[in-house]
């Protein structure tokens, strides 16, 4: 005679019959998706951006997950290149002073990034803000080049689940803060432990005053730890909001001390009474500092004895 224990298959029976009662609901079985949200705009022709925003409520931040972009406008044939885009992320105001800034996807109109960007804020503080992302052709040895760019309200984006967006990019407008661009040239020669610094130009650089042109000049600061050690300057160019120096300002730096560096760039606007109005600025190197000024100084790391230019933006 064989005996069944009949206990826990009673126990197993109820559960299962229980589950599938006439009218029972089983959330496992209908996982939430994310709301979908269309942002188009009028200005067509300039591609789209595919992201995922939600607001992490156990760290205190909003969550901009960058998936993609598709159809993005490309280069003007007659140049020959390709189109090798990133994209800009800011949120305005600003939270704080970090450049969010994607990889570069080379060769295409249809880059795939799925990368993350976090901003620490409040919950209440989102909807009074504007994410807004800025689309660029990278360019190692010239101005990087405006694809487009997206504008979200976060007044109008429920956060607080994943949101799911699909926006039309559009022509891009002046980035608000930026004072102009600088081209600097990096390189690190170890066995002199030199450091140089190489200003090569400016352009469009912008005057608070009314005055119809400048005479700038730039100062470089050297910073260990980030405390100034050293200071240099290039000429004054008379007259111009385009000035080209071509000057290069040398620092000894041994190599031990070289993790702990990072530069200052000001521009300014000499003024014989004083050290006249700050144009815009950038900071180079350090390693709490992420986005394309990190990049460059990467770079030249990387590429010691070898001269390595880049166009870096000016904020005041």
């Amino acid at each position: 005679m064989v005996l069944f224990n009949l206990g826990n298959s009673v126990n197993c029976f109820d559960r299962f019959f229980s589950a599938i009662h006439l009218g029972a609901i089983r959330p496992d079985l209908y996982p939430r998706k994310d709301i979908v949200l269309q942002q188009s705009s009028l200005d067509g022709g300039q591609g789209r951006l595919h992201t995922r925003l939600k607001y992490d409520f156990r760290t205190c931040d909003l969550v901009v997950h960058l998936i993609e972009a598709q159809d993005l406008p490309p280069p003007d044939p007659i140049s020959g290149t390709f189109s090798d885009p990133y994209i800009r992320i800011s949120l305005l105001p600003n939270v704080d002073e970090r450049v969010r800034q994607s990889s570069v996807k080379r060769r295409t109109l249809n880059p795939y990034f799925n990368e993350y960007f976090k901003f620490p804020l409040d919950f209440d503080d989102v909807k009074d803000k504007t994410l807004l992302f800025h689309l660029y052709d990278y360019d190692k040895f010239s101005r990087h080049t405006p694809m487009g760019e997206v504008e979200i309200a976060m007044a109008n984006v429920d956060v607080s689940n994943s949101v799911e967006m699909w926006c039309d990019v559009q022509r891009q407008h002046k980035v608000a803060g930026e004072s102009g661009e600088i081209l600097l040239s990096l390189s690190y020669l170890p066995t002199a432990e030199r450091l140089t610094v190489v200003v090569m130009k400016a352009k469009d650089l912008k005057l608070s005053t009314a005055a119809p042109s400048a005479d700038p000049y730039v100062r470089v600061c050297l910073m260990v730890e980030g405390k100034k050690v050293k200071r240099k300057k290039t000429s004054v160019r008379r007259g111009s909001v385009n000035p080209v120096w071509n000057e290069g300002l040398a620092f000894n730096v041994p190599a031990e001390i070289l993790p702990k560096v990072s530069l200052e760039v000001c521009v300014q606007d000499h003024d014989l009474l004083g050290h006249g109005e700050l144009l815009g600025r950038c900071l180079l190197g350090g390693t709490d500092r992420p986005g394309e000024d990190q990049g460059h100084w990467k770079d030249m790391l990387t590429n010691q004895r070898k001269s390595v230019a880049m166009w870096h933006v000016l904020r005041k």
